[in-house]
């Protein structure tokens, strides 16, 4: 087996992961500023009181998170908040925040020389789950496990925060914010440069990140590079997978439309082709996709019906 060092495994992970929210979180001034968004009553913790702790930095296969960091007071840590960045919802969210705090807690464990066998009761930071959530789905404001998976009746529970405000205000809110912006750009541009300076001139006048944009342009530009064409390559699959789907219905369509010509006569039997096809493909594929098939089905017919006659 090929052996990987550290650096190219946290490389490899920060490539499929959102490169702008873990750049961002990297600094933990921002990290700082996001505890004061999720807890302004706390005013006693300080920048020096955070310790960003996310597995990325972690040698331990499929399991890593965007952010993760402990908050100390008077020398104990009493929070770890783990937050996710996601872009497409997913129904898997909780389980995999799950997943994620059990590993940091064995961590955790592991580096201040916890023991779970110990006979007293050990002490562990409150947890916090959070996902920073920049779709456009209506998403709940909270997502509970037990309530994802087994309709509230679970023993084990963990429940989620959903942030998923744009607002100038607050850190996650601008991330929001310029998470939009670049996929309102996104539609209208399709060269990438234009998309990409347009996103960021946009959000320097909106007040999305600006001191953060302004520090870090150059790498911005680089990882949205990446973003636009790993986008541009998605949709290039999709669009192959969406045809080869328009010309199966097509066949699968013609058949039929055969087998019943042979019933009720072949001019008969093709003009259902259309209805058998649409039948097939119809909660496949996107308006414009059936737009494009009704156009094949039809051209299919005349030539069909050119050899019937």
């Amino acid at each position: 087996m090929e052996e990987h060092s550290l650096e190219e495994i946290r490389t490899t992970k920060h490539t499929v992961k959102n490169n702008v929210f873990i750049k961002l979180f990297e600094d933990v001034r921002n990290v700082y500023k996001l505890y004061q968004e999720l807890h302004p009553e706390d005013i006693n913790v300080k920048q020096s009181d955070i310790e960003i702790h996310s597995m990325d930095s972690m040698l331990i296969n499929d399991i890593y998170n965007d952010l993760g960091f402990l908050v100390k007071e008077e020398d104990e840590f009493k929070f770890v908040i783990l937050v996710e960045a996601q872009s497409k919802w997913t129904e898997n969210l909780t389980l995999r925040l799950l997943l994620y705090l059990a590993e940091t807690y064995r961590h955790y464990n592991y580096e201040h020389k916890i023991s779970v066998h110990s006979e007293k009761r050990v002490k562990i930071p409150k947890p916090e789950l959070y996902v920073v959530y920049t779709g456009n789905k209506d998403v709940p404001d909270v997502i509970s496990f037990k309530d994802d998976y087994f309709n509230g009746d679970c023993c084990v529970d963990v429940k989620v925060k959903v942030l998923k405000q744009t607002s100038t205000e607050t850190v996650s809110g601008q991330y929001i914010g310029f998470s939009k912006v670049y996929d309102e750009q996104r539609k209208i541009y399709h060269n990438k440069i234009e998309c990409i300076k347009e996103t960021i001139r946009i959000c320097k006048e909106k007040g999305y990140l600006v001191e953060f944009l302004t520090e870090h342009e150059e790498e911005v530009v680089t990882m949205l590079m990446y973003l636009f064409n790993e986008q541009q390559e998605r949709e290039t699959y999709e669009a192959a997978r969406d045809k080869e789907k328009i010309e199966e219905g097509i066949e699968i369509g013609e058949k039929k439309g055969i087998e019943i010509g042979e019933k009720k006569g072949r001019a008969e039997g093709i003009a259902e082709t259309e209805e058998v096809v649409l039948g097939y493909v119809n909660d496949k594929l996107p308006p414009e996709q059936l737009e494009e098939l009704k156009a094949a089905i039809l051209k299919s017919k005349r030539r069909n019906l050119g050899k019937a006659n």
